[in-house]
């Protein structure tokens, strides 16, 4: 979920400045999204990965794998990815699969009662498996392009296509009904949540030869993905040299 992008979005412009304009165009990436603030982005992304998850986040992460049990865990990550439900049945309806729409819609009830508030994926073990469907994936299938690409400090990545998206599905039930506040520690718990099924994949960046090539290409194939209905988009950047096996897993982990 992230419904702050917008936010994120307007201050990285807004704190970049002149700068912007003045910086380069890059070669087309995976989903036509292109990285013309590359120098800037670079600068929040040293920000983001050698300070601000080196030394708090990652060191957080590590203790919550090692000391949070597995099923706790899945637990937290299906209550923030319930919260979902409606966003995917709109999307779904949109892009004219109307069972996974349906699905998502009994998914929400089961889950949110039966699965006490979606800690229980309930829904799963009936056979009602997990249709995600984001409304930038929609816009993707629509063929918009990805757009502009943007690391932003703190917040991570995202493309002028993600902004687009998640700030439609931000506008409607449940995150419509819900503060600020409520939202910001909806996004913190997601994001963390996520962040710790990516403890095993540390070392495709830690040794990459361009980390925040490496990421920038992976963040983009993912996305591209699941336009692609689950097929790894080619990419045109160095990192699209990294093993297949390597981004196989490396998507399967962060989905």
């Amino acid at each position: 979920m992230k419904t702050l992008n917008i936010g994120w979005f307007c201050l990285s412009i807004l704190s970049a400045g002149p700068a912007l304009a003045a910086a380069p165009q890059s070669d087309a990436l995976p989903g036509g999204a292109v990285d013309p603030y590359e120098s800037i982005n670079r600068f929040s992304w040293g920000l983001n990965y050698n300070y601000l998850d080196r030394y708090a986040l990652r060191p957080a992460v590590h203790a919550y794998v090692d000391w949070v049990p597995s099923p706790v865990r899945t637990g937290i990550g299906n209550v923030t990815e319930n919260l979902n439900e409606a966003n995917y049945f709109v999307n779904n309806l949109l892009v004219g699969r109307v069972a996974d729409s349906g699905s998502s819609v009994l998914r929400f009830a089961l889950n949110s009662t039966v699965g006490l508030l979606g800690m229980l994926d309930v829904a799963s073990d009936m056979g009602l498996e997990r249709k995600s469907m984001s409304m930038s994936t929609v816009l993707g299938k629509a063929t918009m392009e990805q757009g502009a690409y943007f690391m932003v400090p703190v917040y991570g990545a995202t493309t002028m296509r993600g902004v687009i998206g998640d700030t439609i599905d931000g506008l409607y039930f449940p995150y419509a009904n819900l503060n600020i506040w409520t939202r910001v520690g909806i996004w913190a718990t997601d994001s963390f949540s996520k962040r710790a099924k990516l403890v095993d994949q540390e070392a495709v960046l830690d040794n990459a030869l361009d980390p925040y090539v490496t990421a920038k290409d992976f963040y983009l194939q993912y996305e591209e993905s699941k336009v692609q209905d689950g097929k790894p988009a080619a990419a045109g950047s160095p990192a699209s040299q990294e093993s297949d096996e390597q981004l196989n897993q490396y998507l399967d982990e962060i989905d």
